[in-house]
């Protein structure tokens, strides 16, 4: 143990622009990890853009909406639907809405309507257009809504989402192998006769391999430790601007609980390889 501080003090000039490619790569792989997370949550809440709300012209009998919706529930695109009454409708107005605003018309004005939900396999543009068509072509329906604007932006960007926070991880990854492993070669290359002394002295491989391993691990917890507190920071700042990201907090912490262990486990074992190599064959 002693000696793997010594060694990183002796060798600073090496250790330091690791220590900063690591902690540098560390908060980029933090960042792409949560931009992931948060692209696989958007993602499970999209499937409420694919959701059509039809219009009755008239307030319809039971028994005429129920005819409607075994047609439209027959849709295969169709994965579930509800009819809302025009008491439903009133009701849903006034959570989100003030009661006060049905104050200067009378009755009710809202109308029923029926709420389709696409299937998960058929979600697209298409889709939502084709049995949005069909609905109009009933009589019985006056007006059809969908977010397809909403949906088309979605669409186009919905890849970039997922690709580019995928791409900078593996980029970070390759420059953090690639850099702890340049980093260790250099510092066994300062420490080679010293090294091959112990080596053919008798030293076991364990008594040699040991300081470069919890060099490597001091490395990577120094590193990704800085690169989450300085993202945890950030973080709260964030937070306190804009509060509704407040609900990806817990993902976040499981992010950097596992960038943090996955860099320490990483130089270790790139300190571990690259000793275990200068020992069998040298550098």
């Amino acid at each position: 143990m002693a000696e793997a501080f010594r060694g990183l003090l002796r060798h600073r000039f090496v250790i330091i622009p690791s220590l900063a490619t690591t902690f540098l790569c560390s908060f980029l792989l933090l960042v792409s990890m949560n931009a992931l997370n948060f692209a696989v949550s958007l993602s499970t809440h999209s499937a409420s853009l694919y959701r059509i709300e039809a219009f009755f012209l008239d307030a319809p009998t039971q028994a005429k909406a129920d005819s409607i919706s075994q047609i439209v529930a027959s849709y295969e695109s169709v994965d579930w639907l509800t009819y809302i009454s025009q008491e439903q409708a009133k009701e849903e107005f006034k959570k989100s809405f003030p009661e006060d605003m049905l104050y200067m018309v009378e009755g009710n004005p809202l109308p029923a309507s029926l709420r389709i939900q696409v299937k998960a396999d058929s979600q697209n543009v298409e889709t939502i257009q084709k049995i949005s068509e069909a609905l109009l072509a009933m009589p019985d329906i006056s007006t059809v809504q969908a977010p397809i604007d909403w949906i088309k932006r979605w669409e186009n960007f919905r890849w970039h989402f997922f690709a580019i926070p995928t791409a900078v991880s593996a980029i970070m990854l390759c420059i953090l192998w690639m850099i702890m492993w340049n980093a260790m070669r250099l510092t066994l290359i300062s420490r080679r006769e010293l090294v091959n002394n112990i080596k053919y002295s008798g030293g076991t491989p364990f008594f040699i391999q040991f300081p470069f391993v919890m060099e490597g691990l001091l490395q990577g917890l120094i590193g990704a430790g800085l690169a989450v507190a300085l993202f945890s920071s950030l973080e709260k700042t964030v937070i306190s601007y804009f509060p509704i990201f407040s609900e990806f907090t817990q993902k976040s912490l499981y992010a950097s609980l596992s960038v943090l262990l996955f860099v320490t486990l990483l130089e270790t074992v790139v300190s571990y390889s690259t000793v275990r190599k200068f020992l069998v064959r040298g550098i």
